[in-house]
């Protein structure tokens, strides 16, 4: 079965019941059918620990993005000190060199 679909017993009728967390559709299970999933508490368990797995990346990948700006910030007040201290107010115009 796909990583998207989820298969557990139904806790009223112990049929397996199918959900597709893409499309949001669930449908019940053919009895042949193999239960391929786990129940709902381990799902919602796995679940949990998926989002707060997530959110430590997410926070991670954040805090790495602003010092990279910080560096960048950086590196672009040194180069407009180095090109006040050149002394050139202006670039060179392609023109006037002829």
């Amino acid at each position: 079965m796909a990583e998207n679909v989820f298969v557990f017993p139904c806790p009223c009728c112990n049929k397996l019941v199918e959900v597709d967390v893409r499309s949001g559709k669930a449908r019940a299970a053919r009895p042949e059918e193999k239960a391929g999933g786990q129940d709902l508490d381990q799902l919602l368990r796995a679940q949990k620990r998926d989002g707060k797995r997530l959110d430590d990346l997410f926070q991670s990948a954040k805090g790495d993005e602003a010092r990279k700006a910080e560096q960048l910030d950086a590196k672009l007040r040194r180069a407009k000190e180095d090109a006040k201290r050149d002394g050139s107010d202006k670039p060179r115009n392609p023109f006037d060199l002829e």
